[in-house]
């Protein structure tokens, strides 16, 4: 007889006590908790991962494993589909809104089948859809190869007659050491002083150095300059030199707009074809919404009739779960966790699947709260059509709307990891030990903001006649000194003002003074937007949800700079004194790290249809140490614990004077990651593990470390993300903390209790995509709830504003 519930028993992964969970089939239930409580460990750590193996298992992998299981049994699992939103952040910028969709497959095939040739253009080739794709060979502009941008190479300022030949390979050519070889051969073939300037080489020297000498193996000064080029995306590369560096060989150090495909990146082909006069490009770049409209009214005038309604139906999923401010063009690394998580969930909806365990992880991140409700609907006629649906939130309506709550607690981390609630929300809300159940009950409120700061005497930050995107010619003042809140719907121009315009133009306007660890990917702003007020701000700190560090090894200790603390603590102990350790057999990245696993711990072994297991290695038993690094203790404490502990055990650890793991400066930032709601995370805990909310506030915690004082402007982007009522209210406090220093905190958020703390609100609209771009309110919370055009107002006055 089928199950009625997936029965979970004994789970104790991570911070997990062995609990028992029941989760009903054929219902939408929802984790909730504080955060860092367990949610995920037991829902993706737990779960999914079981159903995972399971698949494995018995889908003829051609690679297995033994996994020592951190539960006693699991029974009535149905097959499992997950979409965590910590770990699904693309990296690769050529992967769209239309690749992931297929939606821009479809087109490609439509335009390749049905397409009108440009009579100027047409070579009588047959077309394929690769014509019109740009990561095809056959479809790519042959000069950026399907980027639309390129660094250019002026080849007359890297070859200058008064500069010393060896100059040309200072900085990042010197450090290959290939190019470094062949060019001294080069010198000493033809004899060559490096020490004397470019102009004494005579003619046939000179075309040699440029172009390259095949006797010696040196393919020449212009030739390399133009690999690093091709290369010129990797952040290493870049960060070997400085943009006056870069600028003074003859590299802009800003990408320009390829010439030849005019930033399409398209070849000549599909550049030059049309349907209903519109290229393939001009329909990437409309708003999903507008593209739906164009097809459905076109459908029957247009031909491929079937491969239209195919269109049409993927488009109308995605409109449906909010996405209908995005383009198909739109990169999949500048999407938030939640729009990832609903263009999966859009299709999912066109598969029309039954029996399937679906788990979600916050998929309301980034949406309005009229938005909401939508989503929660779609998901709820994923119930309906015979799925379980499991969703890790702290949103109120989504647990308002759930059949079934179960609550992990009471607290984080070590404090955590306790069933403490399964059942109706009904039941739920008489829970007397939940952290969670009171504030649903209304018996325990959100703090108020009882005082507001007047505007009478704030200082403004002006923004004059913004275009970019959607937005329509916007003018708007943010006073400073004050928390000021940016408001308004999916794709309403909230990010396209803030983070697109304001941003780039505060960078050269406040000359090195803007912190922003992704300058290099910002874009340029040359549309006439004029930003004044500056001479106001002292600094300007922006903190996003990119994910922290380089690597997939970092972590919060690296990244905060905490662990070359720890590793010189080490270092300085007796044992390592006595063994000649340094800092660096205390690092996974370098002499301590396990020479088998390259310090991961791990091997990944791909095992089909785009799933990797991990597989611990054998020599270090998946520590990623050599035993030598972990002979050496520190307060009773090898690397690995340390590396082992949370945040809050970690500012006792290191805050106890006089112990030998004391620390003041890595105390000190431990209890700003505290402050910040981060208690529970481990010191050691790997970037992909971690949340774009958690990754914000890592950040945030770090800058407030770095700078202090007054007159500091502070760009967040939703912070609250991830957070559960109470470490909502911890990180408002720590905002609002900063504007009494005398600073200004510009925050773009749908929260209503965040926006309702706010000094001010900039509200944008009224719809998404081409319906927004306008400033539709702006004021106090106060004056939004009465005001007749504000989409926020109604949610500010259920939160007591």
């Amino acid at each position: 007889m089928r199950s009625e519930c997936i029965e979970i028993k004994g789970a104790s992964i991570h911070n997990l006590k062995g609990i028992d969970v029941s989760i009903p089939r054929n219902k939408l239930t929802v984790i909730t908790g504080v955060s860092g409580s367990g949610k995920s460990s037991l829902a993706f750590d737990t779960l999914y991962e079981e159903g995972k193996r399971r698949y494995l298992l018995f889908s003829g992998a051609q690679y297995m494993t033994d996994v020592t299981s951190k539960f006693d049994s699991i029974t009535g699992l149905s097959p499992t589909v997950a979409v965590e939103q910590r770990i699904i952040r693309q990296s690769n910028p050529r992967s769209t809104v239309g690749t992931r969709s297929k939606v821009g497959n479809l087109l490609a095939l439509l335009f390749a089948s049905h397409g009108k040739r440009d009579p100027e253009h047409d070579d009588n080739l047959p077309l394929s859809m690769e014509f019109f794709q740009r990561n095809s060979a056959k479809g790519m502009c042959v000069k950026c190869l399907g980027s639309g941008r390129y660094h250019e190479i002026n080849e007359d300022a890297i070859i200058q007659k008064d500069m010393l030949i060896k100059h040309i390979f200072d900085g990042f050519l010197m450090k290959h050491r290939h190019h470094k070889s062949n060019f001294k051969k080069f010198c000493e073939l033809y004899q060559i002083d490096v020490n004397t300037a470019i102009g004494t080489l005579s003619e046939e020297i000179l075309f040699l150095f440029k172009y390259g000498c095949r006797k010696s193996g040196f393919v020449g000064a212009v030739v390399v300059f133009h690999d690093m080029q091709k290369h010129w995306t990797s952040k290493n590369i870049r960060n070997n030199l400085a943009d006056k560096e870069i600028i003074l060989w003859g590299i802009n150090a800003a990408p320009i707009t390829c010439p030849k495909c005019k930033g399409l990146g398209l070849g000549e082909q599909a550049i030059h074809t049309t349907i209903a006069g519109r290229t393939i490009s001009q329909f990437e770049h409309m708003y999903l919404n507008e593209l739906l409209v164009f097809f459905q009214n076109k459908k029957d005038q247009l031909p491929g009739k079937n491969m239209i309604d195919d269109i049409i139906t993927k488009l109308q999923c995605m409109v449906d779960v909010g996405l209908h401010h995005l383009s198909l063009s739109r990169q999949l690394p500048t999407l938030s966790g939640g729009e990832v998580q609903r263009l999966f969930l859009a299709s999912i909806i066109i598969a029309e699947m039954d029996s399937i365990t679906f788990i979600f992880d916050e998929p309301t991140i980034g949406l309005h709260q009229s938005e909401k409700e939508m989503l929660i609907t779609i998901i709820k006629n994923l119930v309906e059509r015979g799925n379980t649906v499991i969703v890790v939130e702290h949103d109120e309506k989504f647990m308002h709307a759930a059949d079934y709550i179960i609550d992990i607690g009471p607290d984080a981390g070590i404090h955590g990891g306790e069933r403490i609630f399964q059942g109706t929300l009904e039941q739920f809300l008489t829970c007397n030990k939940s952290r969670t159940a009171s504030y649903l009950s209304g018996e325990q409120a959100m703090n108020t903001k009882q005082y507001f700061k007047p505007l009478t005497d704030a200082k403004l930050l002006t923004i004059a006649n913004a275009n970019l995107h959607n937005l329509r010619n916007v003018t708007v003042s943010i006073p400073l000194g004050l928390m000021v809140g940016i408001a308004g719907v999916s794709g309403s121009g909230k990010s396209s003002l803030i983070n697109a315009t304001l941003v780039p133009k505060l960078k050269t306007l406040l000359k090195g003074k803007l912190i922003h660890e992704n300058e290099e990917d910002m874009p340029q702003v040359d549309d006439g937007t004029v930003v004044t007020g500056t001479e106001h701000i002292k600094k300007c700190i922006v903190v996003d949800q990119k994910p922290i560090g380089r690597s997939k090894s970092s972590c919060p200790a690296t990244y905060t700079g905490i662990a070359d603390r720890v590793r010189a603590l080490f270092a300085k102990t007796p044992e390592a004194i006595d063994n000649g350790y340094t800092s660096g057999m205390f690092s996974v990245n370098s002499e301590g790290g396990c020479r088998t696993c390259k310090g991961e711990g791990f091997t990944q072994f791909h095992v089909g249809h785009g799933n990797w297991l991990d597989v611990e290695c054998e020599m270090c038993s998946g520590t990623g140490y050599v035993e030598e690094a972990l002979s050496v203790t520190l307060g009773g404490k090898n690397i690995i614990d340390i590396m082992a502990m949370s945040v809050a055990e970690g500012v006792k650890f290191f805050g106890n004077e006089g112990s030998d793991g004391y620390d003041k400066i890595a105390a000190d930032i431990l209890m700003m990651l505290e402050r910040v709601g981060l208690g529970y995370m481990t010191l050691g805990q790997k970037t992909p593990t971690i949340s774009g909310g958690e990754a914000q506030r890592i950040k945030l915690a770090k800058e407030l470390c770095r700078h202090k004082g007054f007159g500091n402007v502070y760009i967040l982007d939703e912070p609250t993300t991830g957070l559960s009522f109470s470490d909502r209210e911890r990180l408002i406090d720590l905002m609002q903390q900063l504007v009494d220093s005398g600073n200004t905190v510009i925050v773009t958020e749908h929260d209503p209790t965040v926006l309702g703390h706010c000094d001010y609100i900039i509200e944008m609209g009224p719809g998404g995509g081409s319906g927004g771009g306008y400033v539709i309110a702006q004021g106090t919370p106060q004056q939004l709830t009465e005001t007749e055009q504000s989409m926020i107002g109604k949610y500010l006055e259920q939160v007591n504003v």
